[in-house]
C-alpha cells in the first residue's frame, strides 16, 4: 500500500521543492491536550517562511544526525538525493547537509547505494526496492562516538497503520556512512520506529547512555516508550543490552527506574491516538528537551493520512519527562505535515531560536486543505519566548536552569549504571516478513 502510495507522490515532489517560500502560519500556544502548560517555555511562533526542499533532494522520516566533523546528515526513505534518472528512488540513503538554512545549504548523497529504480521497476521487482541498509525502512539515526547508528524496521502493515513488528536489527557506520555494517540482531515489535535523542555534535547524555524514543504504530500512536544502551557498538546493536524506562521513583520529581527487559516498560508519555513520528532534541541554551511530535484529525487510512494533521511541542527538564505544553499548529505542514525534528546543531547559542525540519503530503491532501508542503525536507525558523526573555542570555539560561533541573534522589544516583544479572523473561521477537 504505501509503494503504491509512494509512487504518485515521487513525481509530485519534484513540482513542489522549486516552489518559492510559503508565508509562516499561526502557531498558538492555547492548550488542547493533556499536559500541563509550560511555565519554562511560555509562548513559541514561526520567525520565518516555510522552505521548500531542495532541488536535489525528496523522500520523507528526516533524522538528522550532527557528526563528529561538524556535518549534519540526515537519513530519508522513498527518495533520496541527486538521484541518477527522473522517478526514480531508494528505500532508504543518505545525504551530508552542508552549509545552514539561508546560507549555503547543500545536500549531497553519501555512501556506496544500489542503483536508484523507479516505482514502474520497483513492481516488477520489489528486490530494487533498497538501499544501503538493504530492503528496509529506517526511521532512527544517530551520531555518537565517531560512529553512525540507523535502524532497519521489519515490514508492517503500512495500509492499515497496524502496529510495528520491530527492527531486524541496528547497522553501524564508521566511515561516515560510506559503508555500513549489520549485526542483524533483532528488537521486538513497539521498537519499530525507534529514534534517537539528539543531545548535541556526536554526544551522548551527560550520564554516559544515548536515549531513544519508540511508538507502537505509525500514525496516531498512544503511548511513548524510552530505552537507552551505552554508545558503543555492541551495546547500542544489542537489544540484550539495552535498558527501559519501567516506573518511577516516589519522589517530588519522577525519576526512572530500568529494565533489561522491554516487556517491562512503562510509557513515559500516553496520549491515546495522538502520537506520530516523536523526535527529542536537546536545547543546550534553554537547557530542556523539547519534544515534537504530529497528530492526525482522522484516524484510519486513507483520511488519517490526507485529512490535516497538528503539530505539538512539548518540553522537561529529561528525556523521561514529566512533559509540558508549549505550543500547536493545526493543519500544519501545510496541511499534513510529519515526522517534525529540530536540529541541534541549527539552535541558537541562547536557545530561543531554531529550525524546524518535516515532510508532509505523501498522499495529496483532502478537498479544500492546502499541498504547498513538499514530500521532502521543508524548514522553517521558531522563535520560544520564556519568562527570562527580558533578562541577559546568561541570566535566562542560570534561572531556566535552576527552575528546570533538579538533582536526583540519592537512591537513584547510587544505582549501579547497569542492573546486576538476574533471570530475565524470554523476549518474544516478532517475525520477520
Amino acid at each position: 500500500m504505501r509503494l503504491l502510495r509512494c509512487a504518485v507522490i515521487t513525481l509530485a515532489a519534484a513540482a513542489v521543492s522549486c516552489a518559492a517560500p510559503s508565508l509562516a502560519a499561526a502557531m498558538t500556544s492555547s492548550n488542547n491536550t493533556p499536559f500541563p502548560s509550560s511555565t519554562a517555555i511560555t509562548a513559541a511562533h514561526w520567525d520565518s517562511a516555510r522552505h521548500a526542499p531542495p532541488r536535489n533532494q525528496f523522500g520523507d522520516i528526516l533524522p538528522v544526525a550532527w557528526g563528529d566533523d561538524n556535518n549534519l546528515y540526515v537519513l530519508m526513505d522513498d527518495g533520496g538525493t541527486d538521484s541518477p534518472k527522473s522517478g526514480a528512488l531508494w528505500r532508504n540513503s543518505f545525504a551530508r547537509i552542508t552549509g545552514a538554512p539561508l546560507h549555503n545549504l547543500r545536500f549531497q548523497r553519501i555512501g556506496n547505494s544500489p542503483p536508484a529504480a523507479t516505482w514502474t521497476q520497483i513492481h516488477h521487482n520489489t528486490n530494487l526496492w533498497t538501499g544501503p541498509l538493504g530492503n528496509y525502512y529506517a526511521t532512527g539515526f544517530t551520531s555518537v562516538d565517531h560512529v553512525f547508528y540507523a535502524t532497519q524496521v521489519d515490514n508492517w502493515d503500512w495500509g492499515a497503520n497496524g502496529p510495528f513488528t520491530g527492527l531486524a536489527g541496528i547497522a553501524y557506520s564508521t566511515n561516515h556512512g560510506a559503508t555500513w555494517s549489520f549485526p542483524s540482531h533483532p528488537f521486538p515489535g513497539p521498537t519499530g520506529n525507534l529514534n534517537w535523542v539528539q543531545r548535541g555534535r556526536d554526544d551522548t547524555a551527560p550520564d554516559g547512555y544515548d536515549y531513544a524514543i519508540s511508538t507502537e504504530r505509525e500514525f496516531n500512536a498512544s503511548t511513548l516508550l524510552l530505552g537507552r544502551s551505552r554508545p558503543d557498538v555492541a551495546d547500542m546493536t544489542n537489544p540484550a543490552q539495552w535498558q527501559w524506562a519501567s516506573g518511577w521513583e516516589p519522589t517530588p520529581t519522577p525519576w526512572p527506574n530500568w529494565s533489561s527487559s522491554l516487556t517491562a516498560a512503562q510509557p513515559i508519555l500516553s496520549w491515546p491516538g495522538h502520537i506520530t513520528y516523536p523526535r527529542m532534541s536537546f536545547d543546550p541554551g534553554l537547557r530542556v528537551y523539547l519534544l515534537t511530535f504530529t497528530h492526525s484529525y482522522a484516524t484510519t487510512p486513507p483520511g488519517i493520512w490526507k485529512n490535516g494533521s497538528e503539530l505539538v511541542i512539548l518540553e522537561a527538564s529529561h528525556p523521561w519527562g514529566p512533559f509540558s505544553f508549549v505550543a500547536r499548529q493545526p493543519f500544519f505542514g501545510p496541511s499534513n505535515g510529519y515526522d517534525p525534528g529540530i536540529p541541534v546543531k541549527w539552535i541558537s547559542d541562547h536557545g530561543h531560536a531554531l529550525w524546524m525540519i518535516w515532510a508532509a503530503n505523501f498522499d495529496g491532501c483532502a478537498r479544500g486543505l492546502s499541498c504547498a508542503a513538499g514530500y521532502g525536507f521543508n524548514y522553517q525558523r521558531i522563535q520560544l519566548t520564556t519568562p527570562a526573555h527580558g533578562a541577559s542570555a546568561a541570566q535566562a539560561h542560570r534561572r531556566i536552569g535552576a527552575t528546570r533541573t533538579p538533582a536526583p534522589p540519592a537512591r537513584w544516583r547510587s544505582l549501579p549504571a547497569t542492573p546486576p544479572p538476574v533471570q530475565l523473561p524470554r523476549l518474544h521477537f516478532s517475525p520477520r516478513s
